[in-house]
């Protein structure tokens, strides 16, 4: 019996260790990639990708896939590059095949994170669709056909201090751009660049550094665009909807959305349907969405205006003016209190601040300790008899 218990841990010991293994034991990734890789467990670049997959599934054949969920993949600052040139060998709306960087379709909880560039894809650099608390960090999107990402069906995500850079210049008159949420909601878009996305195709200007759609009967609600930087794409923030009051609840605040479109664009885009501007709302009702703290100069849409907004800062002096009281606080505490949009960092530096105190008031209470005896030696009896 004994003998019998004895192997039964042991059996498990080794199985709990070959779960283990199977976890943290991460996929190697680099060189030539021919054939969609579908990673299992967390995974790494280890080099440059170089994507070759050929287009024989319908839909989205993408070079790099997410098989399961609570993974990870990590770029370790190294390139994933498709195979075209846009806005040469770009994908048209019709194609029922074309290719993506990286997909995650139906996952929950799966994670991209940078430094890494993803480009040149016939489509999208990065692909979400039905999935759910994706997040995506510190990644550069640069020259994607289409937009540098798409999420179709997708909630509660987070995607932050990404860059989306000269996407959609073959977007061949589909509505893309850096960003494109499309019937997507609760996500979060949060101290991101956004540069140069957009281009004319046969639809007119409907492309954009974030663009929020709908299509009938679904939503693109309650996101949260907050603290990015949008220039010089042909719509800074466009939200496009097919029937109206379909995108709502949204917040966009405290971004920086000026020169959309650049100069060049205004000049070179003639026609009425060619119109950009920093905030363009084409079928939301007015007041269905808030606009606030924004510095942006141009505004299409209903309602009031929320543009021209001229801020006397900029979004970073804004979200870290803890180290700098305003004019009516009283010290570091009152400005926490008044910016709750205070980084973490801030919050510690003032915590390690406060600690370093603390060896100085150590040294001040001995001094008074070291005094006060001497008061005292010096007011004893004994003493006085001794000195005399």
């Amino acid at each position: 019996m004994r003998t019998l218990g004895t192997s039964t841990r042991f059996a498990l010991v080794l199985f709990t260790l070959f779960l283990y293994a199977s976890r943290t034991q991460a996929t190697d990734l680099s060189g030539n990639i021919t054939s969609t890789i579908t990673i299992t467990q967390d995974s790494q670049l280890m080099g440059d990708v170089t994507c070759a997959v050929p287009q024989t599934m319908a839909g989205a054949n993408p070079c790099i896939a997410f098989g399961f969920d609570h993974i990870k993949l990590k770029l370790n600052g190294h390139t994933i590059t498709g195979p075209v040139d846009p806005p040469t060998g770009c994908s048209v709306p019709g194609d029922s095949m074309f290719g993506v960087g990286i997909e995650a379709s139906g996952r929950t909880d799966v994670k991209i994170e940078g430094p890494g560039v993803i480009q040149k894809f016939e489509r999208w650099g990065i692909f979400l669709s039905s999935s759910t608390d994706v997040t995506v960090r510190n990644v550069t999107a640069n020259r994607n056909c289409w937009s540098g990402m798409q999420t179709i069906s997708t909630s509660d995500s987070h995607f932050e201090e990404n860059r989306w850079i000269n996407n959609a210049a073959g977007s061949n008159g589909a509505a893309c751009g850096g960003i494109c949420m499309f019937n997507s909601n609760r996500n979060v878009i949060h101290k991101s660049t956004f540069y140069g996305n957009g281009s004319l195709d046969t639809g007119g200007n409907v492309d954009f550094g974030v663009g929020l759609e709908a299509s009938a009967g679904n939503t693109s609600n309650e996101n949260r665009i907050e603290d990015n930087d949008i220039g010089g794409n042909t719509n800074g923030v466009l939200l496009l909807a097919t029937t109206s009051n379909t995108i709502s609840g949204n917040i966009v605040r405290r971004n920086i959305i000026a020169g959309n479109p650049a100069a060049q664009v205004i000049k070179t885009f003639t026609a009425t349907n060619q119109t950009g501007a920093d905030i363009h709302d084409l079928h939301s009702s007015a007041g269905a969405n808030t606009f606030a703290d924004n510095f942006c100069l141009t505004y299409i849409g209903a309602g009031t205006a929320p543009c021209p907004n001229i801020k006397t800062e900029g979004v970073e002096e804004a979200a870290n003016r803890l180290g700098r009281p305003r004019k009516d606080s009283k010290g570091p505490m009152a400005s926490l209190l008044a910016n709750p949009y205070a980084t973490a960092n801030r919050q510690r530096d003032i915590a390690l601040a406060s600690l370093a105190l603390l060896p100085l008031a150590f040294v001040v209470t001995l001094l008074k300790i070291s005094s006060s005896r001497s008061r005292k030696r010096s007011s004893s009896p004994m003493l006085t008899k001794n000195l005399s």
